[in-house]
Formats: C-alpha cells, sequence, structure tokens
C-alpha cells in the first residue's frame, strides 16, 4: 500500500514525493531585520519565518539579519533543519527514519515512536535520552497497518494507538499494546456524533517535539482534533459529503473509552502539554490551562487586545501580532510580557500584505 508522509516541521509543512521542491522565490532588494525592545536573551536562538504564497517566498529572519531560506529540494530541506536535532537524539532518529510509517510524541519519559516495517509487523520505539532506544516488535498487525492512524498516547503503563479501521472515518478503534508479550488486542470506541480527526502532538515528523512540551504519560484525558461530517450541493445539485473540523476542545477519555466535548465553537490558539496540563490561548487573550485527570478548567489573562498567532518554546509564549509594516512580537512567561520586539521590512520589495510570520 503507497503512503504520502506529510511532514510537519515547525510550521511549515513539506510535501515528500516526487517532483516536490521547496523552492524560495525571495525577491532581491528586501531586507527584514528583527529589532529587540527588551530581554534579547529569549530571541538569541529563535528565528522569525516570513512566508507569502504568491509569489513563493520564505526568508528567515534572526538577530543577526534576514537570509532566504534554501533553494532546492526537499531532502535539502531536511538537511537544514539536522541542526535543530541535537546531538543527544541522533540514536533515536536513526531508528525511526528505518520505519516507513510513523507518528512520534514526547513524554515526560522521554520520545516515543510507532512505525511500520514490513507489510505486518508494527515497531514501537522509546527513549528516555535520545541514545539507547528500546524497540519492540508487534507481529500480525497488518489490520492496523492498513488502517488510518489517528495519534497514539500512553495511558496506565501502556502504549495505545487510535485508528481508523479500513479507512473508515466513522469507525474508529483504539489499539493497546503489551510490550512484556508483544501482542495487543483492539477495541471499538464510543464517539457519539463526534469524530476523531487527529491526536494533539502525535507528529509525522523527525523532529523534536520541545515546541509543544512534554506530555505526562498517565493522563486520562487524551486531547484530540475533532470532526463531523457534514452534506454539502454543488450548484449543479450533486450531493457529497466532507470531514470538517470543529472549533474548541474535545478530549478522548481513555479510561472510559469514549470522546468528550470540553469547550465548543471557541477558537484556540497556540497548545502546550505541560505534564498533566494542556494550556491554549483563547481569543479573548486568556491561557486556559486544563488538568488532563480531572478536566478541571483554571484562566488567566495574557494578552492585551488583539490575538495574533501563537508558538510555546520551551514554555514561554511568543505571540506575533502582523502590522502594515510587518508584525509586532511579545513573549509571555505565564502572564507576564518578557519581551517586546518588531519585524519589517525595508528596501524596494518590502511588501507585507498577505504574510504569516512563524517563530520557532
Amino acid at each position: 500500500m503507497k503512503r504520502m508522509v506529510n511532514v510537519v516541521a515547525l510550521g511549515v509543512i513539506i510535501t515528500a514525493g516526487l517532483a516536490t521542491y521547496a523552492v524560495s522565490g525571495t525577491e532581491s532588494g528586501t531586507d527584514w531585520s528583527l529589532q529587540v525592545e527588551s530581554n534579547k536573551k529569549v530571541w538569541e536562538n529563535r528565528i522569525v519565518r516570513v512566508a507569502k504564497d504568491q509569489p513563493y517566498t520564505q526568508i528567515n529572519v534572526t538577530l543577526n539579519g534576514s537570509t532566504s531560506s534554501h533553494k532546492g529540494s526537499y531532502f535539502e530541506q531536511l538537511l537544514d533543519f539536522r541542526t535543530n536535532f541535537g546531538e543527544d537524539s541522533r540514536s533515536f532518529k536513526r531508528a525511526l527514519k528505518q520505519l516507513d510509517y510513523a507518528q512520534r510524541i514526547w513524554t515526560t519519559d522521554g520520545e516515543m515512536a510507532i512505525g511500520q516495517k514490513d507489510r505486518d509487523t508494527l515497531v514501537l520505539l522509546k527513549s528516555k535520552d535520545g541514545k539507547e532506544v528500546d524497540v519492540t516488535e508487534f507481529k500480525q498487525a497488518r489490520e492496523i497497518l492498513e488502517s488510518g492512524w489517528k495519534g497514539f498516547y500512553v495511558y496506565d503503563g501502556k502504549v495505545h494507538l487510535l485508528y481508523d479501521q479500513n479507512y473508515e472515518t466513522t469507525n474508529h478503534h483504539v489499539a493497546t499494546f503489551d510490550e512484556s508479550t508483544k501482542t495487543f488486542v483492539t477495541q471499538k470506541v464510543d464517539r457519539s456524533k463526534t469524530l476523531i480527526g487527529g491526536v494533539v502532538g502525535a507528529e509525522w515528523s523527525w523532529y523534536p517535539s520541545a515546541y509543544q512540551g512534554q506530555v505526562a504519560t498517565d493522563n486520562r484525558y487524551i486531547p484530540i482534533r475533532a470532526t463531523a461530517l457534514e452534506t454539502l450541493q454543488e450548484d449543479t445539485g450533486e450531493e457529497y459529503t466532507s470531514e470538517m473540523d470543529l472549533p474548541g476542545l474535545f478530549v478522548y477519555d481513555a479510561k472510559e473509552n469514549k470522546v468528550v466535548t470540553v469547550n465548543q465553537s471557541e477558537e484556540l490558539q497556540g497548545m502546550l502539554f505541560k505534564g498533566q496540563e494542556y494550556r491554549a490561548i483563547r481569543s479573548d487573550g486568556t491561557e486556559l490551562i486544563i488538568d488532563l485527570n480531572s478536566l478541571e478548567q483554571t484562566t488567566r489573562q495574557v494578552i492585551q487586545g488583539t490575538v495574533g498567532s501563537i508558538t510555546y518554546i520551551d514554555q514561554l509564549i511568543y505571540h506575533v501580532l502582523p502590522t502594515t509594516e510587518g508584525a509586532m512580537l511579545e513573549v509571555y512567561d505565564e502572564e507576564d510580557m518578557v519581551s517586546r520586539a518588531s519585524i519589517k521590512a525595508e528596501g524596494v520589495s518590502g511588501q507585507t500584505a498577505n504574510q504569516q510570520y512563524y517563530v520557532y
């Protein structure tokens, strides 16, 4: 079975496939600068990426100036991102790249990944330090390998994988793996009308998840991306069904094996796991903190005024709000602003309309 792998790397989606290239179309004469008003320390290892679709442009801006992103193939992009690995986790990444199809998470017990080997073998990787890697193989797993994976998590001392059996969107199952016996059991998920679009924090990527924080391995409630089927009608009158993302926050109850609605119709920005906590920024600038064992919610005011895009890095909140000249940048440590900066373009080609900004 042929699979397409989407690698989500630091806010930029790169698709692996034949004749797929990440080409920089940066115009000459444009120079971007990052001006920091206070606390340069939080920007020392940060990059602000400026992206524009028409024409395709990517520019990386740091304290040292701006450079256009790599021009060339997808593989050159991967080599460029190797610096984000760190030598300490090379063994884990090397083992991960031996798998044909894999997801990974970062937990308080270390890095974990689950993927495919051959046609009927599923492989579980675990590493506390990125150097020593435990490998467990589960045979006769073709049913799982020929299904659509939604993501995996750890609960009650075992790894669990949510999937759509035979790629049927409404047929959710969960597989529970026993590493001591190298066996697994499966059961159907009670989902009501809400579909599981994916497990938040499960990555199709070779890259570190430090941007999300570490999730505890005993959480009862697993944050998910929720979807629902909608019937749409073409101008011709023909109807078809499409899977649509649902706003709000939903979790999968690992103990009761069902989908639970935490809040509905509320847009959330950013995401961070901190052990047993799940954090995100609401549209009013408050930070929502949810206990993933009790679902108890607390909030605190963080951002005053309009909320732009949010990235959690090293548990700090990087807030980007586009302006007519570029973007305003703020960094928060919980509710306290610890740095303010700005980014803008100079030169005859410095157009800022329809551009996106990513901090990583």
